[in-house]
């Protein structure tokens, strides 16, 4: 499967859809050349990209959410997965075996920004960028942030991960500016959830030339290019075909939302996933 590629986009807890898709694909021996993840995805990508999704169960995300809820914050959590699982990642990712894997992360390019997305204003900041989102406004994203991606493989178009920075990268990923209260930096840069400019990296994949991508998403209806697009991924993009996974129903529904899990929510989204993975 040299020209094809699967993409993971963000979601939170209701990545757990995510996990159960790539554990189904694991099942039946999927094996393609190159994961892209962002956000909540990216450890669960990571285990996909050298073949033991089924080493990681449930317990990643209730642990996490658990944790969450003591703390009152996501960035406890984010750090606690990290490194729950970051052994077992480095000492298997970088495997000539293991396929490629892509990290989609937000720079924070003006200094201004920087100031405020890594201090006490970072709460009120996300609260400000989500109303941004409702209304399609990406000007402060355009101004103030910048799509990197980190990769496995040496690429002069993305930026390389390392065994070094990969605790820093998969935290940085994540950090939504209204719920993670601790700053995220990656060489001493400040970064910022991949979402801001990338929910869905389809588009990167594309121009690395990966001719088919299987997008697994976390949301039933429209998928966007970012969190301030209001324009739905096609199927194809240059010369690349999309195939999405979609959820039959909103996952919020089945008890996981974004930052909360109720009920048998955790179970029944991840077999949720998990069928509609071995349907595909």
């Amino acid at each position: 499967m040299e020209n094809i590629a699967i993409c993971c986009m963000s979601g939170g807890y209701k990545n757990v859809f995510t996990h159960g898709v790539l554990r189904a694909f694991e099942e039946r021996g999927i094996r393609v050349k190159a994961y892209a993840a962002c956000s909540s995805s990216v450890l669960i990508a990571a285990f996909a990209a050298f073949h033991k999704v089924s080493a990681v169960d449930l317990s990643l995300w209730s642990d996490g959410y658990a944790t969450s809820r003591a703390e009152g914050n996501q960035s406890g959590a984010m750090l606690q997965s990290i490194r729950q699982l970051s052994a077992e990642i480095k000492n298997n990712l970088w495997n000539p075996q293991a396929a490629r894997l892509l990290v989609v992360t937000s720079l924070v390019k003006t200094e201004e920004a920087a100031l405020v997305t890594q201090s006490d204003g970072a709460k009120r900041l996300g609260q400000m960028l989500l109303i941004n989102a409702l209304r399609h406004n990406p000007e402060w994203k355009n101004k103030n942030l910048e799509l990197q991606m980190f990769d496995t493989r040496p690429d002069e178009r993305t930026e390389l991960l390392t065994k070094e920075n990969l605790d820093e990268v998969a935290y940085a990923s994540t950090r939504m500016l209204h719920a993670w209260n601790i700053p995220a930096f990656i060489n001493k840069k400040p970064y910022i959830d991949g979402s801001y400019t990338s929910i869905c990296p389809v588009v990167p994949l594309s121009e690395l030339g990966y001719k088919e991508i299987i997008c697994i998403c976390t949301e039933k209806e429209k998928v966007t290019f970012d969190l301030f697009s209001e324009e739905e991924v096609p199927a194809r993009i240059n010369n690349s075909t999309i195939r999405f996974i979609k959820p039959d129903c909103e996952l919020k529904e089945m008890g996981v939302d974004f930052y909360t899990i109720a009920g048998n929510g955790l179970e029944d989204v991840y077999n949720h996933g998990r069928e509609k993975g071995l349907s595909f």
